[in-house]
């Protein structure tokens, strides 16, 4: 059989030449993308000629259970942010039985979030080092992020040289530039890191009047490719870093009690940008909930993200964006 035959109808790739397309599946356990991120991208030789993209199968919020009981409930449906989805169920439910904590608590609290923020980023590095062939970079991060998750106040200050020490190795643009630098320009993001590391200042804590106790501004910066994702992140759990040395203690968020009903909505910036929840009571019971959390808006841009990318700048490119496909169907 000659050529012609065997590339009649095929379609044609950018460069002229006719080659079989072939879909292949990506995760849920690929190494350097999320845990949970289900992908079949359609590859054109070794480029990328299209994208489908999920998370992980629709999963019921909790509801019928006590408004006490429902924060540990939350965070265990989304496992990669419990802490502040333990802050946003009680954000929401201060609101739904119009009841405030104590100012000292509010600003433990936004530190507890402010710690995770920090593992969380922490824990990204890792994986997308490892997904740029980084392996000792990645384990001395994941070895941070172990470290810091649970730590207290005083605890994260000791440890504060160490990890100011990996983000100057992680930002030496001879080691991680080369890789990141040009890829996966991403301008069209509204929210979250992403959006921030193209120059957007969208940062649900801008106007908090928590945060603004603790001197919170936003910051940003303008290429919008990975290598401005890494810097963004950086620059966050620096900040982060200064957030908790300002508030001195940190308190893991604790539901109020209720018996009447009520409707409460709150937004929250987590490590990966805002979620809103909207809870209603109805005799202290939580009766119905709905969360709405970055990762569908920041998929939709992953087909065009990545089109006409070579296979591995394709998955550094979606690995920088940092989705989590647990909260997809919340």
């Amino acid at each position: 059989m000659s050529m012609v035959e065997l590339t009649e109808g095929k379609p044609v790739s950018p460069d002229g030449l006719v080659m079989e397309w072939i879909d292949a599946p990506f995760g849920p356990f690929f190494p350097g993308l999320p845990s949970g991120l289900h992908m079949v991208l359609t590859l054109d030789g070794d480029s990328v000629a299209g994208a489908e993209i999920r998370g992980m199968e629709a999963a019921a919020l909790p509801s019928g259970v006590a408004l006490e009981d429902f924060a540990a409930s939350l965070a265990d449906a989304v496992p990669l942010s419990p802490v502040a989805m333990r802050e946003l169920a009680c954000r929401a439910a201060e609101a739904a039985t119009g009841q405030t904590a104590p100012k000292d608590v509010l600003t433990a609290r936004a530190a507890a979030v402010e710690r995770e923020r920090i593992a969380s980023h922490l824990n990204w590095l890792a994986g997308l080092a490892r997904q740029a062939g980084l392996a000792p970079l990645g384990r001395r991060a994941a070895a941070m992020e172990h470290r810091v998750r649970t730590a207290k106040a005083d605890e994260v200050a000791e440890q504060a040289t160490s990890i100011t020490s990996l983000l100057h190795v992680a930002l030496n643009r001879s080691l991680m530039g080369p890789k990141l630098t040009g890829i996966g320009t991403l301008q069209g993001a509204s929210e979250g890191p992403v959006a921030r590391a193209a120059g957007h200042a969208s940062d649900a804590r801008h106007g908090d009047g928590v945060y603004d106790e603790l001197g919170f501004e936003p910051i940003t910066q303008d290429e919008g490719d990975a290598m401005a994702r890494l810097r963004q992140r950086c620059a966050e759990i620096a900040q982060s870093l200064d957030l908790i040395a300002e508030a001195g203690a940190i308190a893991i968020p604790v539901m109020p009690r209720a018996k009447g009903d009520g409707h409460g909505m709150a937004t929250l910036e987590t490590p990966r940008g805002p979620a809103t929840l909207h809870l209603t009571l109805k005799g202290g019971m939580v009766s119905s909930t709905h969360l709405t959390t970055p990762f569908a808006a920041l998929a939709a841009h992953v087909p065009d993200l990545i089109k006409q990318m070579e296979l591995a700048d394709a998955l550094t490119a979606i690995a920088s964006l940092d989705l989590d496909p647990w909260s997809a169907s919340q």
